[in-house]
């Protein structure tokens, strides 16, 4: 089944639930919304609106074997499957390959950019945490471009405009030295540069006594969630500022099901975050740091942006959506990587 064909059919499926519940209920009055609740709606909105704008960050990927590299914002600036013109050129009148990827024309860039609120003073920034190294250029040098995503194919022609991915193009040999196929690079696009380019630490986990884990009960949605569990190894990690307890969860077959962790601030020894990364149909926990090589290394710990705490991720491999980065403080701001993953 192709893409186009699976989203066409859950939304039919959708539709058909939503008559035959219409059909099985009577009809009410809505009571009237008072200026209250449109004062309580307006608040919730700006505050989710206030969590999106934090900050967007966005993967690099290579282009097959050819000189290019791709920077996908697509996910804020989504198409849908109709042809609008407006957004992508008649991809038919450009042919089958030709459309696969293209660069933009004048028009096209410049409602790109307006509906990203990017501007040509702006720059691009990619920093790779695991090399420290970083490159920067100024959107008005760079190339917008479109190219189909990894999940569409010829079979998929003629393709539709969500079939593509919408970005800057980037040449490859600007990002020598950088980590195989750009895994550890992160990009922004803005005014300022948000890194610090401190060294990130990959957390060397150290194995400990099941009693020296913190004694902070589960949450209960946590607890529910590991009810036919058994806790497995118990693991340290501990830097100037914070110490990093992991708690394994096994399941029947002593495979992981989960891990929870706290990360405690070294000298008031508060938790200051709690998180349970577990087993799920779109993310599962990824192998602890060096368990497969010296080179396999996932979760990682620093101060990664100049204005604000330091952070810890790599918990969790996601099939469906994309990972995110955990914000050390009592926020419990997580900032999600637009990684533009279509499957």
């Amino acid at each position: 089944m192709t893409t186009r064909s699976f989203f066409l059919s859950t939304a039919f499926l959708i539709l058909l639930s939503a008559c035959n519940k219409k059909e099985n209920t009577t009809t009410t009055t809505l009571p009237e919304v008072t200026e209250q609740a449109e004062t309580e709606t307006d608040t919730l909105q700006a505050e989710e609106a206030s969590k999106k704008e934090s900050i967007y960050l966005f993967n690099v990927i290579p282009k097959d074997s050819s000189e290019v590299a791709f920077v996908s914002l697509s996910d804020i600036y989504p198409v849908t499957d109709e042809k609008d013109t407006l957004v992508l050129p008649n991809i038919e009148k450009m042919g089958k390959y030709d459309s696969q990827y293209f660069t933009f024309v004048k028009n096209y860039r410049k409602r790109f950019l307006s509906k990203t609120n990017i501007s040509e003073t702006d720059s691009l920034f990619i920093y790779d945490y695991a090399k420290n190294k970083q490159v920067s250029f100024a959107v008005k040098n760079l190339k917008t471009a479109a190219m189909l995503n990894g999940y569409s194919s010829e079979e998929d022609w003629p393709y539709d405009n969500y079939d593509f991915m919408i970005g800057f193009e980037i040449n490859k040999k600007h990002l020598n030295g950088f980590s195989e196929y750009y895994r550890d690079a992160l990009v922004y696009v803005g005014k300022e540069n948000p890194f610090s380019q401190e060294h990130l630490k990959p957390i060397s986990w150290k194995k400990i006594a099941k009693k020296d884990y913190p004694s902070k009960p589960l949450k209960n949605d946590d607890r529910t969630l590991l009810k036919n569990t058994l806790t497995g190894n118990t693991y340290f990690f501990k830097t100037e500022s914070y110490e990093y307890f992991l708690q394994d969860y096994l399941d029947s077959n002593k495979i992981i099901y989960g891990r929870r962790l706290l990360v405690v601030n070294s000298k008031t020894k508060d938790v200051i975050i709690e998180k349970l990364f577990s087993q799920s149909e779109g993310t599962s926990p990824s192998p602890l740091n060096y368990e497969n090589g010296e080179n396999s290394i996932d979760q990682w710990t620093g101060k990664l942006f100049k204005n604000k705490p330091e952070v810890v991720f790599g918990f969790e491999y996601v099939s469906f959506g994309c990972p995110s980065i955990s914000v050390i403080d009592k926020s419990n701001e997580e900032i999600n990587i637009q990684c533009d993953n279509r499957h």
